[in-house]
């Protein structure tokens, strides 16, 4: 146990575990105030062991970061940041995994009129996207060729692709470069298609 006030070595060693933080908590306590009653030998002790500790950290010769520090920074940035609030819908994305709700976004407008759609997830990198797409009744969607795989589920509605009739529940694969023609709807529709952000209009 310590006892206020001892001078020589015992003030060192006290010093030296108070300047390290390695001074249980009571007995942090006991010594603060006895420094505040005035001990100068433990005061200036702890005061060149502070000085010394100040510069600890210059001793260290610099060490070059990991290669893929950068990359691995970078990452978690942006799982941290599209966990938040600021994207309506989206309900968890981290560590490869994203889950969201569509039934919270707000549905866009694009270039064709009569088209609205909620992005469920970009591929930057790609250039690819998911989405859930709404085409009112009586909206025609212009020719495209298709600069990747183009996949898309009808859930609602009708839905001409090709001359096909689609009915909900029908699915439609395109390959790279290939054309669609006209695309249009009588009674509109809703679907999920996953597709290029960088298909070619051709009318």
């Amino acid at each position: 146990m310590w006892r206020p006030h001892q001078p020589g070595e015992a003030s060192r060693e006290l010093a030296a575990l108070y300047a390290a933080g390695a001074m249980p908590a009571a007995e942090a306590a006991e010594f603060e105030v006895h420094l505040r009653e005035g001990c100068a030998a433990c005061a200036s002790e702890l005061q060149s062991l502070e000085a010394t500790a100040s510069q600890l950290a210059f001793v260290a010769p610099p060490t070059a970061p990991p290669p893929d520090l950068r990359r691995r920074l970078m990452q978690r940035i942006s799982e941290k940041s599209s966990q938040g609030a600021t994207l309506p819908g989206l309900l968890f994305s981290q560590a490869g995994l994203l889950i969201s709700r569509p039934g919270e976004m707000e549905w866009q407008s694009g270039a064709v009129a009569g088209v609205l759609s909620k992005p469920l997830f970009v591929d930057e990198n790609r250039g690819y996207a998911t989405a859930l797409v709404r085409m009112s009744a009586g909206t025609r969607y212009p020719s495209h060729r298709h600069k990747d795989v183009e996949e898309l589920f009808l859930l609602e509605g009708d839905l001409n692709v090709g001359g096909i009739p689609m009915r909900p529940g029908d699915y439609c694969r395109a390959e790279p470069e290939s054309v669609h023609g006209e695309v249009f709807t009588e009674a509109g529709a809703l679907f999920v298609v996953l597709s290029s952000t960088r298909d070619e209009l051709l009318t």
